[in-house]
């Protein structure tokens, strides 16, 4: 495949992560600093390998796959501690339940787009 189609997958990734952090705090509010700072991060290192792979660098593909799959077991690990979070507030504050399926609805997309996306760089 061309170098351009990596280029792109990764930019479209970043920018996908970061607005998914723009998005936690928009529906949940400050107390979603973390996604925020999560999502920017993990978008920001996604552009890093896109211009990477702009580049030609030999360390793209290892890295491009590397991070995907690192941010999937993260954003999947992060996804069941939040889901267990959401059990948890069932029994003791219904009322902040609706705020933890946003988080993790979010976390758990980000999640199936990385592995989307390691697929997709793995195979390719």
């Amino acid at each position: 495949m061309p170098v351009q189609v990596f280029v792109n997958l990764y930019v479209f990734y970043g920018l996908f992560l970061i607005l998914c952090g723009l998005t936690a705090v928009l529906f949940i509010g400050l107390k979603a600093k973390t996604a925020l700072v999560s999502g920017g991060i993990s978008g920001l290192l996604s552009w890093l390998v896109a211009y990477l792979y702009f580049q030609q660098h030999t360390l793209a593909m290892p890295l491009g796959i590397g991070l995907s799959i690192l941010l999937f077991m993260v954003f999947s690990w992060r996804c069941t501690l939040t889901l267990f979070k959401v059990f948890e507030l069932q029994r003791t504050s219904p009322t902040e339940v609706n705020a933890k399926i946003i988080a993790f609805l979010l976390i758990g997309l980000m999640a199936v787009v990385s592995l989307n996306v390691f697929i997709v760089r793995f195979v390719f």
